[in-house]
C-alpha cells in the first residue's frame, strides 16, 4: 500500500513538473530575444534601382534624367560606459547617382535595449549632407520613434517611424502577416505626402510660390520574434508645389525612386533570424508535448487514486 502511495505521488510530481516545464520553457526562449544585442553589425544595400532627376543649366534650363540609383546603409550597437539597459547605435546612409556619392546621412543615438526607442536627449545626432556640403547637422536633436529596429515580440499595430528626410517621426501601420521565405513577417506600410524639405535646398532658388515637398510611401517587412527588419521597398519623390495639398507632377518632380533591399541583404537578416525562429519553434513543440504529457500522468493519478479508495 505505501509503495502504491509513493508511485502515485512521484507521478504527481512528474505531471506537474511537466505542466510547469511546457508552460514556462517557450517563454523563457522567447524572453532571451528582448534585450537588443550590443554586437549588431549590420550592412544593407538598396537598389540599384532608376530614379528620376532634374537638372538644369546655369541658363535656368531643366530637365529630367534617368540615372541609376543605390543607397548603402551600416548600422552597428555597441555598449555603453553608464547604462547597460541601453545601446549606442550608430548609422551611416550614402546615397549615390551612377557611381557617384550625392548624399550622406550620419546618424547616432542611445537606443532602450527592451524597446529599441531612442531615448531622446543630447545623446543623439544627425549630419545630413548633400555633395559633400552639411546642410543638417544637429547635437541632441529628437529622434522620436523607431529607426534601426523594430521592438522584439513586435505587434500587430501602428508603430512611430523615423524618416531622416522628414526629420520626424509619422505612424507606421500593421498591414498584414506574411511569409518571407518561409519566415512568417509582419507587414507595416506608410504613406505620406506634403512634407516641406526646403532645409535641404538652402542654396537653390525655385520659381516663386513654390516650395519642395516629399512624399514617400514604404512597406517594411519585421520578423517579430526578434524585431528584426528583413525587407524594405520605398518610394520617394520630391517635388516643387505651391501647397502641401498640392498633387506631385511629373514636370516638378526633381527626384523620385522606386527602391527595395537587395537579395543578398534580405537574406542576411533572413539568416540572422532562422536558428531563433527554429529555436522557438522547437521549444514550443517540446513545451506542447510535456503539457500533453502532464495531462495525461494527472489523469492516471485521478484514476488510480479512485481505485484505492475504492478498494
Amino acid at each position: 500500500m505505501l509503495r502504491n502511495q509513493s508511485s502515485l505521488k512521484l507521478t504527481a510530481i512528474i505531471a506537474l513538473v511537466c505542466l510547469i516545464v511546457g508552460a514556462l520553457a517557450p517563454s523563457l526562449v522567447t524572453q532571451r530575444t528582448r534585450p537588443l544585442s550590443f554586437k549588431e553589425d549590420i550592412s544593407i544595400t538598396m537598389g540599384p534601382a532608376e530614379a528620376q532627376v532634374m537638372h538644369c543649366e546655369d541658363t535656368g534650363e531643366c530637365s529630367q534624367e534617368i540615372s541609376e540609383l543605390e543607397i548603402t546603409r551600416h548600422s552597428t550597437t555597441a555598449k555603453t560606459e553608464v547604462d547597460d539597459a541601453a545601446a549606442v547605435a550608430e548609422s551611416t546612409i550614402e546615397a549615390s547617382l551612377d557611381g557617384e556619392k550625392v548624399a550622406e546621412i550620419a546618424q547616432s543615438a542611445l537606443l532602450n535595449r527592451e524597446s529599441a526607442y531612442p531615448m531622446a536627449g543630447t545623446d543623439t545626432m544627425q549630419e545630413f549632407s548633400i555633395h559633400g556640403g552639411a546642410v543638417l547637422n544637429s547635437e541632441g536633436a529628437e529622434i522620436d520613434g523607431i529607426d534601426y529596429f523594430f521592438p522584439s515580440q513586435t505587434e500587430q499595430r501602428s508603430y512611430p517611424y523615423f524618416d531622416p528626410v522628414m526629420q520626424k517621426s509619422e505612424p507606421i501601420d500593421y498591414l498584414t502577416d506574411e511569409k518571407v521565405a518561409g519566415i512568417p513577417t509582419y507587414s507595416f506600410y506608410q504613406q505620406r505626402q506634403g512634407i516641406e524639405v526646403s532645409q535641404l535646398f538652402d542654396d537653390q532658388r525655385f520659381p516663386d510660390n513654390l516650395s519642395p515637398y516629399y512624399a514617400v510611401e514604404r512597406t517594411v517587412w519585421v520578423e517579430p520574434t526578434t524585431g528584426r527588419i528583413v525587407d524594405v521597398d520605398e518610394k520617394m519623390q520630391i517635388y516643387l508645389a505651391g501647397t502641401p495639398q498640392e498633387e506631385p507632377t511629373d514636370d516638378r518632380t526633381l527626384f523620385a525612386t522606386d527602391i527595395s533591399w537587395d537579395e543578398a541583404s534580405t537574406q542576411a537578416e533572413l539568416d540572422k533570424v532562422k536558428n531563433t525562429v527554429l529555436a522557438i519553434q522547437v521549444v514550443s513543440i517540446i513545451g506542447w508535448v510535456l503539457a500533453i504529457v502532464g495531462a495525461v500522468l494527472l489523469l492516471v493519478c485521478a484514476w488510480r487514486f479512485s481505485r484505492q479508495r475504492e478498494k
